[in-house]
């Protein structure tokens, strides 16, 4: 079986699941769920491929039919004389969680983490890490498995991804289990996550690839372990000096480490062994979990990108397809029982996570900003707006200056948690997307007329604009802190006060002037790696980046 079914594992409700593995090639495999009683629930067969005359294993794949939130389920799957039996088996939801440090930071480490841990004790809430690797690793495959979200083993679950569980978990009642599979890795490229192919048939992908055969040109893999592991023992050193400065001195900050001790010796080199470099995990790791059968997909990756940001939007985009093909059973013949192709069936949805406020502190101690982040920004909210079933989940609010780890991930998750609740399942009642400019007008004086969207009960509250910090101020801020720019003719924009209008309560109107533009034609919102990003709704949402 592929290692991601195992004891305790959460099959996706509602719909037909797939199950697979390997086999002697042309040989028959069946699988039957049963109940607490013995008595099967479902059952279903399949016959592992046939390839070239010395093939032996081979893939193989069958669904099982869909069945209603239930459990807990036994499931044999059987093969002649030899059988594995997988316990605890819930129907439930399943999501993936995917992408790199962010959505890696481990809830032990996250903001009010140690509360969570303890209190932590759902065991309807499970997740599945599958294991990090540039190289399919067996022996770790073999070790992993799904675990259920309680004291202490969820310490080491993605702190996102707990809180969207929780959330779900708490929404959809007590007996709906939630199942997570962790798929991520700190520190990696989209292009990580992408087949070479992919990545060779496009642009955006293929200096990548590129860069990656030009760096390990002419070097043996002897040498190529020897710079990894000098890297790995600098970097260790690195992390405990680290850790024991901040042991010593409470409330120091990272720059003044830094003078101390040095920059954090990033990035790794690279070899074809490391798990960072283009294609690895994708291979090693998402490959080996798909097709299990999910509701969707959630994103929180880009930061690795910034100094290729220009190509992200084509990339994310690439991602988004390949990863729904993967899932659309392709490689696999077709199944013997219990699927259709469904030509027309809605696309796996992806919810995306845009980039947080964050800026290095000693880029801006000198005054610059190479506003890298905000077309990634600007990439996450175009895929939204234009490939069907991608969601958009707005953390301008939940940033840390020169911390690109910010801990608060509970607001993260949460959200993430809310966008699926409204996008995915239909829940009306839940507020989840944030406000987003729809036009851009000429006003008296000089001045432009930007308008968002926003819910009618929620104008009162929109009014209110704060600060990162959700702190309340006044319904008006002076150029340089209300987060909006304008510019002229020559494109060349300056900071813009700006002022909440009056309106009919179904959209905020926010009117910008700069004293020195007295025609502007065009207007953007917290266009910034770090800085002022006041607007928000009433369910304390923020407004998203703007320019244009």
């Amino acid at each position: 079986m592929a290692a991601v079914f195992s004891d305790h594992m959460v099959l996706q409700r509602e719909t037909p699941i797939a199950v697979f593995g390997t086999a002697p090639a042309g040989e028959r495999v069946v699988i039957d769920l049963t109940d607490a009683q013995g008595v099967t629930v479902a059952q279903t067969m399949a016959t592992a491929q046939t390839g070239g005359e010395h093939e032996t294993e081979a893939p193989w794949l069958a669904i099982l039919p869909s069945l209603p939130a239930s459990g807990p389920y036994t499931m044999r799957v059987s093969h002649e004389t030899d059988r594995l039996d997988f316990t605890d088996v819930m129907i439930g939801e399943v999501w993936l969680a995917g992408g790199q440090s962010n959505m890696e930071l481990e809830l032990h480490t996250s903001e009010h983490g140690a509360e969570a841990i303890t209190a932590a004790s759902d065991p309807l809430l499970r997740f599945y890490n599958t294991p990090k690797a540039g190289r399919i690793d067996e022996a770790a495959e073999s070790a992993s498995g799904w675990k259920p979200a309680v004291a202490p083993q969820v310490a080491g679950m993605s702190a996102v991804a707990y809180h969207f569980g929780a959330r779900l978990r708490a929404q959809f009642g007590a007996d709906v289990a939630v199942g997570i599979i962790d798929c991520y890795i700190g520190g990696t490229s989209i292009t990580s996550w992408m087949s070479r192919a992919t990545l060779v048939g496009s642009d955006a992908g293929r200096p990548y690839v590129e860069r990656y055969e030009a760096a390990i040109a002419g070097k043996t893999e002897e040498q190529m372990r020897a710079e990894a592991d000098h890297w790995q023992t600098v970097f260790d050193q690195w992390n405990n000096d680290v850790a024991a400065m901040k042991e010593a001195h409470p409330g120091i900050t990272q720059p003044q480490i830094d003078a101390e001790i040095g920059p954090c010796p990033w990035p790794p080199p690279v070899t074809p062994f490391s798990e960072r470099r283009v294609s690895a995990p994708y291979e090693a790791m998402v490959r080996r979990v798909a097709p299990y059968t999910l509701r969707g997909f959630l994103w929180y990756q880009g930061e690795e990108d910034e100094a290729q940001c220009e190509s992200y939007r084509e990339l994310l985009g690439l991602l988004i397809e390949e990863w729904r093909t993967l899932w659309n059973l392709a490689g696999y013949e077709e199944p013997e029982v219990g699927y259709q192709a469904d030509a027309d069936a809605r696309a796996l949805p992806f919810i995306v996570v845009q980039l947080p406020q964050w800026i290095d502190g000693q880029v801006a101690a000198r005054g610059e900003d190479p506003r890298h982040w905000p077309v990634i920004r600007a990439a996450q909210l175009d895929a939204s707006e234009t490939l069907d079933d991608v969601l958009l989940v707005c953390t301008m609010d939940c940033g840390e200056f020169d911390n690109i780890h910010p801990l608060d991930k509970a607001t993260v998750g949460t959200r993430i948690a809310d966008m699926a609740l409204r996008g995915v399942y239909g829940r009306a009642d839940i507020e989840a997307e944030s406000p987003r400019v729809t036009s851009v007008a000429p006003a008296e004086g000089g001045a432009l007329d930007v308008t968002f969207t926003t819910r009618a009960d929620c104008i009162g509250a929109a009014r209110r604009l704060t600060r990162c910090a959700r702190r309340p101020m006044r319904a008006a801020r002076a150029a340089g802190e209300s987060g909006f720019e304008i510019a002229g003719a020559d494109g060349a924009y300056v900071d813009a006060g700006a002022r909440i209008l009056p309106g009919d309560g179904e959209r905020v109107t926010v009117r910008v002037e700069a004293s020195q533009i007295d025609s502007p034609t065009a207007a953007r919102y917290a266009w910034k790696s770090w800085g002022p990003a006041p607007l928000f709704n009433g369910a304390n949402l923020p407004a998203l980046p703007y320019a244009g």
